[in-house]
């Protein structure tokens, strides 16, 4: 199974051969030009040539912009009746040549070109250091310690706290509209809850997804649950209004769009389609921005994804950047971070986007039965739209206001990765609008970078105050676990796992009221005597790349554990890696950033030369200035040593205060092997020489 695929394309060329168009108008009619006017767009290119979109002031005549593009030797294509029109001449010279007299008439509000709008490029991330950087969840297996195999590996579940108890869901929730590349209404998680809505791109009312897009973004927000079938969404009982405005490339135009916009808000469902969904963007738009505005002025909701450019610029993310849609959706990772990806508010204006949702390695339905994990704030938005119909239904007497403030001020205020801070959807908590205090983490192998095996059973994360264990949860396929109902204080956190070593895997400074992590902890496989295992986790590794808007701080950690061989050479796991059965006998399995997950681990076999071996971390970064987080301060890096399954006496935290933004090396201390023994010898050092 393919874990991504593809969802950027080239830009299409529709019409004639590209012409630069620069209107001469000027004065009180240049006022009305919208998009396309401008210097340097290409007819064909940036929008259909040889058509005009003309805006109808509130009581406007449509009569009369049907008479004057007649007179220039237009017709009208088609019409949203009250709204708008979509004039088509013959040629791009002729629309040209009926600006003016169009723009004059004073029951016309604006002229737009028929620009284009897509679904966000799919996030590729910059080639820094190392050649392969995506992330792959482990596949699918048969087996499954849930109803639905696949809802284990939807870690977002859990981080959004829906895998808590809640009250018995409503079974008539709102409808969601999802505006799309249509939804493969024939798939068996999706069966009989679609409405065939309306398909712009084809005139018919046969939405049929022929990307792929639309029915993962559908899935997250509707897909069953309990019927054995792949993963849940998140309004399980939800029905989804499949409207299609995106062509199998991904592209859609602005009359399109906003065509598919005002059927979905004015079409009669059962229930009420109340929440409608957008995970595309593209240049601001006069006609879409009319239809934000309706949608908001019928009290119904309307979600957008902020887009995947990692940026404040607002260019390519309408109208998930409009401040009349209720929920403008950013990104974040496992860790509770940022995306390297997601696009975000500038501390000055820290509502441009006003909440976050997971859009990382997340799984849900594609076309012809799949199930697959796609990156994007595509897949924020719609976790976000599925909450709100969710909300709505166990709280159907809030207005559309009262709804949008309470998910929102519910949600987790988070910071990591994010120039301002930033309010993270939970579910739990917007639906009882209490809050609690709980605590959300993640187990993985720091070998494989996936849960234990196999992950069809649970490892647990255990809790205590002392020596009384207050909470235990097991993990699920994804390795997250959730444990509620806490009291803050000081609190340590152990894992265990037939197989692997169970011991403390941190402290934890619980807070009243709030909900601590997730997190991402160590928990390495229990090996015979005489082997040592080194663990090295912390925070998160995005966002990785120095983003204009938000300061170093707000980037991730990029961490190598490395060990200096008694010979002298090291083992690292970017350059050399080591092999566990020829010599040197040490190795280093994965690099953390070919999968995202913060935590990497050295092995040294029983067959490994006896003499001294340095443990040093190396915190990467990039010279000609900050990639990754300038500082340690923040990383929360933590190492363990474990001879076999028994710990050596060493647990560190944080690095030392000779860490600074200067140092590159921690040498954390000296392993000497004797055969079967180890003896540690605490450095605790940060330098720029590699010791």
């Amino acid at each position: 199974m393919r874990l991504k695929r593809v969802l950027w394309v080239l830009p299409f060329v529709v019409g004639l051969a590209s012409t630069h168009i620069t209107s001469a108008v000027a004065g009180p009619i240049s006022k009305k030009l919208g998009y396309g006017f401008a210097p340097g767009l290409v007819a064909g290119k940036d929008y259909i040539a040889g058509q005009l979109i003309v805006g109808l002031k509130e009581g406007g005549s449509a009569t009369t912009v049907r008479q004057a593009a007649t007179r220039k030797g237009g017709r009208v294509n088609r019409e949203i009746r009250g709204a708008a029109l979509l004039v088509e001449f013959p040629s791009e010279a002729a629309a040209v040549g009926a600006v003016d007299s169009l723009a004059a008439l004073p029951d016309v509000l604006f002229i737009e070109r028929n620009g284009f709008m897509h679904i966000p490029p799919t996030p590729t991330r910059q080639n820094l250091r190392k050649e392969q950087r995506g992330g792959a969840a482990d596949h699918v297996a048969p087996l499954s310690v849930s109803n639905d195999p696949g809802a284990g590996h939807q870690w977002h579940l859990t981080v959004i706290r829906k895998t808590a108890a809640l009250p018995a869901l409503s079974a008539t929730p709102p409808t969601v509209a999802v505006i799309d590349t249509g939804v493969d209404y024939t798939h068996s998680d999706l069966s009989g809850k679609v409405l065939l809505g309306r398909n712009t791109v084809a005139n018919t009312f046969d939405p049929f997804d022929d990307n792929g897009h639309g029915t993962h973004v559908a899935g997250l927000i509707a897909a069953k649950a309990a019927n054995s079938i792949d993963g849940e969404g998140i309004c399980p009982n939800c029905k989804i209004l499949a409207v299609k405005v995106l062509g199998a490339d991904g592209f859609g135009s602005f009359f399109d769009i906003a065509t598919g916009m005002h059927y979905a808000h004015t079409v009669v469902t059962n229930p009420v389609t109340k929440v409608l969904n957008m995970s595309l963007g593209g240049p601001s738009s006069a006609l879409i921005a009319t239809e934000v505005d309706h949608i908001k002025a019928a009290g119904k909701v309307l979600v957008a994804a902020a887009g995947n450019d990692n940026t404040t610029s607002t260019t390519s993310a309408f109208p998930g950047a409009d401040p009349d849609t209720a929920f403008r959706v950013m990104a974040t990772e496992e860790n509770d971070c940022r995306t390297f990806f997601s696009n975000f508010s500038p501390s000055a204006a820290p509502t441009q986007y006003n909440i976050a949702a997971p859009g990382f390695h997340i799984y849900s339905t594609t076309p012809n039965e799949g199930f697959e994990s796609f990156d994007g704030t595509s897949m924020a938005s719609p976790i976000v739209a599925g909450a709100a119909a969710l909300v709505w239904g166990q709280l159907p007497t809030l207005t559309r206001d009262q709804l949008v403030a309470r998910v929102v001020n519910t949600g987790k205020a988070i910071n990591c990765g994010f120039a301002a801070t930033t309010r993270r959807l939970d579910v739990r908590r917007a639906i009882l609008g209490t809050a609690e205090t709980a605590v959300v983490g993640r187990i993985l192998d720091p070998f494989t970078g996936n849960p234990p095996s196999p992950n069809t059973a649970a490892t647990n994360a255990r809790l205590f105050s002392g020596a009384s264990q207050v909470a235990v949860d097991g993990t699920n396929r994804g390795g997250s676990y959730e444990m509620t109902g806490l009291t803050a204080g000081v609190r340590t956190l152990k894992g265990d796992r037939a197989g692997y070593v169970n011991d403390m895997l941190r402290t934890l400074s619980i807070v009243s009221g709030g909900v601590i992590g997730p997190m991402t902890d160590a928990l390495p496989v229990a090996r015979a005597t005489g082997h040592a295992t080194v663990t090295l986790d912390w925070k998160t590794t995005q966002p990785d790349t120095d983003t204009s808007g938000c300061s170093d701080t707000c980037n991730g950690w990029d961490f190598d554990l490395l060990v200096k061989l008694p010979a002298g050479s090291y083992i690292d796991p970017f350059v050399n890696p080591g092999d566990l059965i020829t010599s040197p006998f040490v190795r280093n399995p994965r690099d953390s950033l070919n999968d995202s997950q913060p935590l990497e681990t050295i092995v040294i076999n029983a067959a490994a030369a006896n003499g001294v071996y340095k443990v040093v971390i190396d915190r990467w970064y990039s010279p000609t200035g900050p990639i990754f987080n300038p500082s340690w301060v923040g990383s929360q890096a933590s190492v363990r040593i474990y001879n076999g399954a028994t710990p050596i006496p060493l647990f560190y935290g944080a690095p030392p205060a000779s860490c600074t933004t200067s140092t590159e090396f921690w040498h954390v201390g000296n392993l000497t092997k004797n055969g079967a023994t180890y003896t540690w010898t605490n450095v605790n050092t940060c330098t720029n020489t590699k010791p």
